[in-house]
């Protein structure tokens, strides 16, 4: 009898189909094994590919598939019929909740075998149980000889099971020393065993995700005895290409400049033994430009019609990462991910990362930042002209990848394809390649017309030197602007001349494009590596377009201003655009797509309360009872391992005698502290000043002194851990993600309170947005900003129950200002001496040359 045959796009989404047939083809019409993902209607909408096997089997990869997917393969002759072994495996998988279908090769025939439901009942967790592995002799303390139980842990812990049981939103400061990665980690790996539901993690530092993977991961696995799957995710930026390469190593005299051919080479022999292709894996730090040469990308990528996806390291990454439980990735990669599927409304398929619903975001105080970077734009010269360069290099027109195109193209051998072939090749040189030519110079032009425009604009003006980047300029566009001639006559017209222009050669490309469809199946397959990457080219000048007509266009939602950098004596201009405010954007991608988001960082508050937080990140928009909030304190003892110096005799800062009383205060610091110290800095320059000032006698005292930007940021810090009377001068990212127990850190020195420059374009508009609204922009934004860094700052000196140091402030501002007490009350509760000079030196001698007891003097801040 034979089987009856169901339409295959009832079960099958359109693209899924066309993938599947790919698949089939490269496998010559044999066997071939996938795992398709479903949507909430249970159409399978992406599929992964497995296994490729013979006319008459295939391999089973059973493993990789999760509650909820469906396993697939093809009967090459059309009959449909199940085989013995075919429900055999059916029925096992049936019973994890997978379902089966068979189809024929064309796809347009299926047979379900097993039909699967997605939705299924959530088994809850439960807090008291998952307490047990913290408390006395639960499983940590049987395997860690060193564990301590905390009960500031247990709390975290119960605070992220009802968020996750009861799909909140948890709000979550837990202070240094806590352990919240495990009391995150433990409810979110019983989540997703018990529910078959994968969570993700994500962090902002690279040091917390290889603590996470490397440590504490691993501590819960064998603790707990569990087995399940995690994985780091990269981004596809950080794979290399193997299309790429394999084109670079026949071709690379066409498509690469001559200067960076040795590197290259060194990519290309590494490409033949790298064992997972991403850039972790690479011995030395490649230039950009010539990993751009070799790294995957979304828009270049022929996915299943690649003749190296079985071998493709992202693809296989992204395969381990579609079975995986936990999902550990860093915000940018989070945040591409949502704004993906809301754009495609995809929540339910694989975008950048596999479908998910439940989200822990560590390091949550760098959330509003990375959206802000994600939805910004930068227009600049080198944007388009890099482009260009792709299309036809810029210093030899030799190389490029029409030139690519041109071999190619001498290789058609039928009549038909050579004739079209033929054509092709003269509209390139008589049409592309000069049009290509004139809207280069046109970039040019612009570029150079509104730079000599501005800088002669702005020398009669005040403007704002960006402080952490030498010789940079930054012009806000506000609407006194729009009426300037500047603006006018010479930025509005060549911006929106230049994106004509760009459009009229994508429109060129496209036309060129669209005469390859002539060409024969074959013809076409030979050509499509090279023609999607000038199809990627004509997309990304599309896109540069757009944003041009943008940035010229009124829209009080966004801050625009223009950057002006000087390179040897040349200025060089880039138009920029960020959104005011992302807490809408936010609540769109994130709050009311996914049941359960865990936001922790030790630095969230402002004198005990959520508010910034929460309104800067649009939580101040979700109903109530779907927010929960928890203050967890550090279970060090603050008043027992650490003081608080603030001077009072030394001058506030820009005021006249407070560089050189800096300076002398320092070096007297560092003495008593014998090295050992951290000085953090809000402005390169000062620290420029005080490092060439200071360096000779810290040096002389027989200290090694480190300044930021001598070495990467970790090589900069293994030397001062190593070194433990050494002293490192940094600034910015230095105030946090830094982790140094022990001797080799006890003081932290605080130049000056951590305020923003007020004329960075973005801080000034989004202050005036409050002042517009009727807030007040010091106390309701940059305060609050000034106190995270500062908590983030301090928190820098006491890493361990063992740990002992100072904490020294010099800017007064802190006791004088009435602003001042909201920074102290914002550190834990530890020994504070306000004092001249003398007497808070005296002190720190005295605290650093005794053993940890309680002091008698104790006053708190």
């Amino acid at each position: 009898m034979k089987t009856s045959k169901w339409f295959a796009r009832d079960f099958i989404a359109p693209d899924a189909i066309l993938s599947i047939r790919d698949v089939v083809e490269k496998a010559g019409g044999n066997e071939v094994f996938l795992v398709g993902r479903l949507n909430n209607e249970q159409v399978v909408t992406d599929v992964d590919v497995y296994a490729m096997g013979n006319k008459r089997a295939v391999p089973a990869i059973i493993k990789e598939a999760r509650y909820g997917d469906v396993i697939i393969h093809n009967h090459p002759e059309g009959i449909l019929d199940p085989s013995d072994a075919d429900i055999e495996i059916a029925s096992y998988m049936g019973q994890l909740g997978v379902g089966c279908y068979i189809v024929d090769n064309n796809v347009e025939y299926l047979y379900p075998v097993i039909t699967v439901k997605k939705e299924r009942g959530c088994e809850r967790l439960n807090s008291d149980e998952l307490s047990t592995q913290f408390q006395p002799g639960g499983n940590f303390s049987r395997c860690l000889s060193q564990y301590e139980y905390r009960k500031p842990q247990v709390e975290m812990l119960k605070s992220v099971v009802d968020a996750f049981n009861a799909d909140k939103i948890a709000v979550i400061e837990a202070g240094t020393g806590t352990g919240k990665s495990l009391a995150y980690l433990v409810p979110a790996v019983f989540w997703s065993m018990k529910n078959q539901e994968r969570v993700v993690l994500s962090t902002h530092t690279i040091n917390l995700q290889e603590q996470l993977i490397e440590k504490d991961i691993p501590i819960l696995r064998k603790c707990c005895g569990l087995n399940f799957k995690s994985v780091l995710v990269k981004g596809r930026n950080n794979y290399l290409c193997l299309r790429k390469v394999y084109n670079l190593r026949s071709e690379g005299g066409i498509l690469i400049d001559d200067k960076d051919r040795q590197q290259l080479n060194d990519l290309l022999e590494w490409a033949t033994k790298t064992q997972d292709g991403s850039k972790a894996d690479l011995n030395f730090v490649p230039q950009e430009d010539v990993w751009e040469a070799i790294q995957s990308e979304a828009d270049q990528c022929t996915r299943l019609k690649c003749q190296f996806y079985d071998e493709c390291f992202f693809y296989i990454a992204r395969r381990n990462a579609a079975s995986a439980d936990v999902l550990v990735v860093n915000h940018y990669l989070l945040m591409a991910d949502l704004i993906v599927r809301k754009e495609t409304k995809g929540y339910d398929a694989v975008a950048i990362l596999p479908p998910f619903k439940k989200i822990i975001i560590d390091e949550a105080h760098h959330l509003e930042d990375v959206a802000t970077a994600h939805m910004s734009c930068t227009i600049s010269r080198v944007r388009i002209t890099k482009l260009l360069g792709r299309l036809i290099n810029l210093k030899d027109n030799r190389k490029g990848l029409l030139q690519y195109l041109k071999n190619k193209l001498k290789e058609m051998s039928s009549i038909h394809d050579k004739s079209i072939a033929m054509e092709v090749t003269n509209r390139i040189n008589a049409e592309i390649l000069e049009e290509r030519q004139r809207l280069y110079d046109t970039v040019q032009g612009v570029f150079e017309n509104i730079s000599r425009a501005l800088s002669e604009y702005m020398k009669n003006k005040n403007f704002h030197r960006d402080d952490t980047k030498e010789n940079e300029t930054k012009l806000r566009i506000t609407t006194s602007m729009f009426s300037t001639t500047l603006w006018q006559d010479v930025i509005e017209i060549g911006l929106r001349a230049l994106s004509t222009d760009i459009l009229k050669f994508v429109s060129l490309l496209t036309s060129l494009l669209n005469a390859f469809e002539e060409l024969s199946r074959k013809a076409q397959d030979t050509l499509s590596p090279v023609l999607i990457d000038i199809v990627s080219c004509k997309t990304r000048l599309k896109l540069v377009a757009g944003d041009l007509a943008s940035f010229i266009t009124e829209d009080e939602r966004t801050c625009k201003w223009m950057e002006i950098k000087r390179y040897a004596g040349v200025p060089v201009i880039r138009f920029c655009a960020a959104p005011l405010s992302i807490s809408g954007n936010l609540k769109a991608y994130l709050y009311d797509n996914y049941t359960t988001i865990i936001l922790t960082s030790a630095t969230l508050t402002i004198s005990k309360t959520f508010g910034f937080f929460k309104n800067n990140i649009g939580l101040h928009q979700m109903p109530e009872d779907r927010l929960s909030e928890l203050i967890v304190d550090s279970p060090f003892d603050y008043k027992r391992q650490s003081i608080i110096g603030i001077p009072t005799d030394i001058p506030e800062p820009d005021k006249p005698g407070y560089v050189p009383a800096l300076d002398e205060s320092i070096l007297k610091t560092v003495k008593i502290s014998e090295g050992r110290a951290l000085i953090l800095f809000t402005s390169y320059s000062l620290l420029d000043t005080l490092y060439r000032r200071l360096e000779p006698q810290i040096t002389q005292l027989g200290y090694t002194c480190l300044r930021q930007g001598m070495d990467n940021r970790h090589n900069l810090l293994e030397a001062f851990k190593k070194d433990t009377t050494s002293v490192l001068f940094a600034t910015d990212s230095f105030w946090e993600g830094i982790d140094v127990k022990g001797d080799a850190l006890e003081c932290v020195i605080l130049t000056r309170l951590p305020f923003k420059v007020p004329t960075q374009p973005i801080i000034e508009a989004r202050a005036e947005a409050i002042e517009k609204y009727g807030g007040d922009a010091f106390y309701d934004y940059s305060l609050p900003m000034a106190v995270i860094k500062f908590k983030q700052g301090f928190g820098r000196l006491i890493r361990s129950r063992e740990d002992k140091g100072v904490v020294i402030i010099f800017d007064r501002r802190v006791i004088t200002k009435k602003y001042g007490h909201t920074f102290l009350r914002s550190l834990p509760d530890a020994r504070c001496i306000k004092d001249k000079r003398d007497i808070v030196f005296r002190e720190m001698g005295l605290f650093l040359c005794r053993s940890l007891v309680p002091s008698h003097q104790e006053n708190t801040c």
